[in-house]
């Protein structure tokens, strides 16, 4: 069975409060793995290429209902973020 980036992400348990969240946790994790592949190390940098490559990955890789998600919106979900739930995704897969 084929499986892409995006389909990995879908079901990475999000920890933030429902209803409160300007941005997709998909996004979110996509950005940060698009940055790392790209030679990114930090929030900033995963803001910096939401940013600059964000509008041209719209539609195909990303959903970006609210714009390009802030350095400290990256922190903060990585701060809460299950890594148990990253890795059963990946045994899944």
């Amino acid at each position: 069975m084929e499986h892409n980036l995006s389909s990995y992400v879908e079901y990475v348990k999000d920890p933030r409060v429902v209803g409160r969240c300007d941005h997709l946790l998909s996004d979110i994790l996509l950005i940060a793995i698009c940055t790392y592949i790209t030679g990114g190390t930090d929030y900033q940098d995963m803001y910096m290429f939401s940013r600059e490559r964000g509008e041209k990955l719209k539609g195909c890789l990303l959903k970006l209902p609210n714009g390009s998600p802030s350095a400290d919106t990256f922190e903060r979900v990585f701060k809460y973020l299950d890594v148990d739930s990253l890795k059963k995704q990946s045994i899944q897969i």
